[in-house]
């Protein structure tokens, strides 16, 4: 029995955040940046819309969760979605954390409470990130590290911050933190204020966060990182997507289309990738394009030549020149 266009359709995403076993060409890059979150260092991915940042970011989040022990935070944040200060980040960041399953690790200290009984390094984690909440009383740190970080009305940007950090220090967990769209920060009445913060947990000696800050208004990020005398000034590790190679886009829509059960030639691609200029989004809506005008479930050189016209009509081409 044929495949369902929707299945095929499936095949050749044109939105949202891509799961990675879908994306074409990006392994690499994947690797380099989930290895620098868990190795601690915070980057910074400043790419103009539609390139495929926003899938990456999806592909990185799901591997840190994937090979992490089941103590590890790993948080995605979308800046547009509904947030507007740092009031609403905190409860954002403080609600997700508190969403994910606490482990082996957090079960271990509630268990071994007090901070006294506590020996060695982790007892000093412990104090430590008590230093970090701002309390000094024993069973008010281990409360606060094993019953979930719930948010408060009082919550502030800082605080959030600092309970993240809190209980990774605790358990020698690292929590990954990504922000995304982050150059809404800028248009925020209290950007300073979660610059400032920001900043701090940044440079803090021995954070256990690890920040992958990104956005698709390219100059008004990076501003927030190169402003002289900036809070952000000079942080971060700068990420660039580098352009997919032309062949890993062939063995990759070969691929795809295979598991379509289409017949096509290596022509017909390298004529697809030509009037996309290799870019993302509009490659994959001339792919979802030529389903429309397949013939005997094989593309030939006027389907592309069709799919093309009707790719270009679609409203989501225009996107593709921002």
């Amino acid at each position: 029995m044929p495949l369902s266009r929707a299945t095929r359709v499936a095949l050749f995403p044109t939105s949202g955040a891509i799961p990675e076993s879908l994306q074409i060409g990006r392994t690499t890059i994947i690797d380099q940046i989930t290895g620098r979150a868990l190795g601690g260092e915070t980057q910074l991915l400043a790419e103009d819309r539609h390139l495929g940042k926003s899938s990456v970011l999806r592909a990185m989040a799901d591997r840190a969760l994937r090979d992490a022990d089941d103590d590890r935070l790993v948080l995605s944040i979308d800046l547009r979605d509904g947030i507007s200060s740092s009031v609403a980040l905190a409860h954002r960041l403080l609600e997700q954390a508190s969403q994910q399953h606490a482990g082996a690790k957090i079960a271990a200290l509630a268990r071994r409470g007090p901070v006294q009984r506590l020996t060695g390094s982790l007892r000093e984690s412990v104090l430590t990130a008590g230093d970090l909440l701002g309390l000094r009383d024993e069973a008010a740190i281990l409360k606060a590290l094993t019953n979930g970080l719930t948010p408060t009305d009082a919550v502030t940007i800082d605080g959030a911050w600092r309970a993240l950090d809190a209980r990774g220090q605790a358990i020698g967990a690292r929590a990954v933190i990504v922000l995304d769209e982050a150059q809404e920060i800028a248009g925020w009445a209290d950007n300073e204020l979660v610059q400032t913060a920001l900043a701090s947990t940044i440079k803090r000696a021995n954070s256990s966060i690890a920040f992958v800050i990104s956005g698709s208004e390219k100059h008004t990020l990076t501003a927030l990182f190169e402003t002289d005398g900036g809070p952000l000034q000079g942080l971060g590790f700068r990420v660039t997507l580098p352009p997919i190679a032309p062949e890993d886009w062939v063995s990759g829509l070969a691929e795809r289309y295979v598991q379509a059960e289409i017949s096509i030639t290596e022509a017909e691609i390298r004529q697809i990738l030509f009037y996309s200029d290799e870019l993302p989004l509009p490659t994959m809506l001339i792919c979802q394009h030529t389903l429309d005008w397949l013939e005997n479930d094989t593309v030939t050189p006027a389907t592309v030549d069709q799919a093309i016209a009707d790719a270009r009509r679609h409203p989501s081409w225009e996107l593709t020149g921002e």
